[in-house]
This record gives structure tokens, sequence and C-alpha cells, in this order.
């Protein structure tokens, strides 16, 4: 019997040391998890420079707590290129924000929205794994593809994005959500009283446009009403590719840069086919080329108007025919043809503004000689940032 009794005690304490160590198992598993999905982040906000405002409060909520964004509440900085931030300690990881709430107000539309949403956790959670790649660092100890800001973007009828940026790459999710307007007294009293002599909203939205350098995107709003349907074209994705044909053939690809229409970016990287699947329109495009004796940097600035009726031109209805992007250049490399082919179309790009340098490869010296330029001035076609861009 007291055999028995042994044995049987015996076996519970198995039972409960087992028990305690698939606990603690589980614990550890949980920690390391846990551990895996935590990171160094910032937050800021951005909004078009024809659709400007200023944000009220912009929370963005997880398990480390919430972060606020800080600094000036104007914006108009343009789509994903937000500057305000949360200054946080590096060495520090904290766990991804899965919800954000945010009161904002669009000058454009003379409302003050309001928003509380979930966001994709486990598609952010991807890329800050390893979403940045196939971005090369640049050449320092720092790696520019590791995600580390967020970027709230305000759009005119309420609407916002989503941006998840690396220092060499800007990621637009596929996620956006609709705010709605806020009338409750005490939080549009809360936003017109911090401006002497201003008594209520219309005052508060005149005052908000009064100053010179709301001319810019005041008389865009008088000619055409809203930029919010020429915004919803920027952010269209097409099928295409991006593709390089040289005339000379020991011409070798070093490293290029891309803007696109709907604020996605990268650089630093010869891939520029493996960045974005379905990529917007192209804004700008930066390209650096070796051949045996010289280095080459070219920048082009692509036509809004041109690139808006190309694309449309091209592709239809069916934005997911496989289309393709060509730009042929000469052997001297001061001479470009750009066409962009979809199905049995070629249309060809005649009015990108182009410039091109060039640097001895065995002598470089840091001043690039300037072969081809085929504009005068700066150049001024910028994606929604001037006021004679019109829908057609």
């Amino acid at each position: 019997m007291i055999k028995k009794l042994c044995q049987l005690w015996m076996l519970l304490i198995s039972l409960v040391t087992s028990h305690t160590n698939k606990e603690r198992a589980h614990q550890n598993k949980e920690c390391c998890q846990m551990e895996e999905e935590r990171f160094y982040y910032e937050v800021s906000c951005s909004a078009p420079k024809l659709s400007p405002g200023e944000y009220v409060s912009v929370e963005y909520i997880g398990e480390s707590g919430t972060l606020r964004c800080f600094g000036s509440e104007f914006i108009a900085n343009g789509m994903g290129h937000g500057h305000d931030g949360v200054c946080r300690n590096e060495d520090s990881r904290y766990g991804l924000p899965k919800a954000i709430e945010a009161i904002w107000v669009s000058f454009a539309d003379r409302k003050v929205y309001a928003f509380s949403s979930l966001i994709p956790y486990d598609t952010i959670l991807a890329l800050f794994k390893d979403g940045g790649e196939p971005c090369v660092p640049a050449p320092s100890k720092e790696t520019t593809h590791i995600m580390k800001r967020f970027d709230l973007c305000f759009l005119p009828g309420g609407k916002v994005m989503l941006y998840v940026k690396a220092p060499a790459k800007s990621v637009l999710l596929d996620w956006s959500a609709n705010g709605v307007e806020v009338t409750d007294d005490k939080i549009l009293h809360r936003i017109y009283n911090r401006y002497n002599g201003v008594n209520d909203m219309k005052s508060y939205f005149d005052k908000m446009s009064s100053y010179p350098e709301d001319e810019f995107w005041l008389s865009y709003l008088r000619k055409h009403g809203s930029p919010a349907q020429l915004i919803e074209r920027y952010i269209q994705r097409f099928n295409y590719s991006l593709n390089f044909e040289f005339e000379d053939s020991a011409t070798s690809i070093c490293k290029v840069k891309s803007q696109y229409t709907n604020g996605e970016y990268y650089w630093a990287t010869p891939k520029y086919n493996e960045e974005f699947e379905f990529p917007s329109r192209i804004k700008e495009f930066r390209a650096e080329w070796d051949t045996q004796k010289y280095h080459y940097t070219c920048f082009m600035y692509f036509n809004e108007e041109e690139m808006l009726r190309v694309f449309d031109e091209a592709y239809g209805d069916d934005r997911m025919q496989k289309g393709e992007l060509k730009i042929n250049v000469c052997k001297y490399n001061n001479f470009f043809d750009i066409f962009l082919n979809v199905g049995e179309k070629s249309i060809r790009l005649e009015k990108t503004q182009i410039r091109v340098f060039q640097d001895p490869v065995e002598d470089p010296n840091g001043k690039e000689t300037l072969i081809y330029k085929n504009y005068e001035d700066d150049h001024t076609n910028l994606f929604a940032d001037d006021d004679e861009y019109v829908v057609k």
C-alpha cells in the first residue's frame, strides 16, 4: 500500500513538473515571439500640397502604449513625406501599433474630421521583418532598408492612407479609412481657440487661408475645385516594369532612385524592377551607370499631363495588362527614347525633362560635367504641387 502511494506521489510530482516545464516553455516561446515583434519606429503625418491641413491629435495605439505625433501641426509636405516625428531611444524596441485614432483639419474642405480604426498588423509586421529588401544599404554601416516610420496621410474628403517607411523606401499600404466630420463644439472650440482674435470656425478657416503661401493651393481650388479626383488618379497602380536598353553593351547599372505619384519611392538599388509589383505612375527617376570610361548620373522628371494621358490611353480600363516603360539610351549617353508599351500599343513620351552628368571612372573629381539637358531653368513638372494641373 505504501509502495503504491509512493508511486502515485512520484507520478503526481512528475505530472506537475512536466506541466510546469511546458508552461515555462510556452511562456519562453511567447516571450521570444514578442521580442521578434518589437522594433524601433517613429511616426509622422503628411498631406498633399494642394490640400493642406492641420492635425489636432494623432495617436498610434499598441501593446507598448500610445505614441502621439508632435511638432508643427501644419501639414502640406506631400503625400507620405511627413517630417514631424517622435524622438525615441533608438536602442529600445516597441510593439507595433494595431490601431490609429486621429482628429485633423482640412483647409481645402473647410472641415474637421475624425476617425478611429484598426490597421493591418500582419502586413505591417511582415514589412518590418523583411519588407525593406531587396533595397541595398547605402555605403555606410546604416542599413537604410530597415523600416523605421509610419506616416499617416490626410487626403481631401476625409480619407486617410498609411505609409510604412525606411530611409531608402516608402510603401503605401493597401489600406485606407474615411473619417467623419466633427461637429462637437468642444472639439471645434479647442481648435480655433488657439489663435488670437479667432472666435469661430469660419474665422479660423479664413485666417488659415490668408497667408501668401496659401495662394498656391487656393488658386487651384478656385479654378478646378477639390483636388480629390486628381489625387485618386495618382494612387492608381498599373502592371508595368521599368527597363533600360543601352546601345553601349558594356554599360552596367549602379543604382537608381524612383519616386511615384502615390508617394512611394526607393533608392540605392540596381534592382529597380523588384521593389513594387504594381507601381503607380512614375514621377521622378534618377539612375547611375558606368561604361568603360565614364560614370553617368541621369535625372528624369516625367510630365504631369503626359503621364496621366498616356497611361490612360495605353491601359484603358484594364490596368492588369502587362506593360513596360522602356528607356533607350544612345551609345553617347546623351539621347533618350522613352516608350510606354502595353500589348500592341507603344506610345512615345516626349515631354520628360532630362539632364545627364558625366565623370571619368578612373579619375572621378566630384565635379561632374553636364553633357545633356533638354529644358531651361529648373524643372517644373512636380505632381500635385502646382495650380496648373487639371483633371481632363
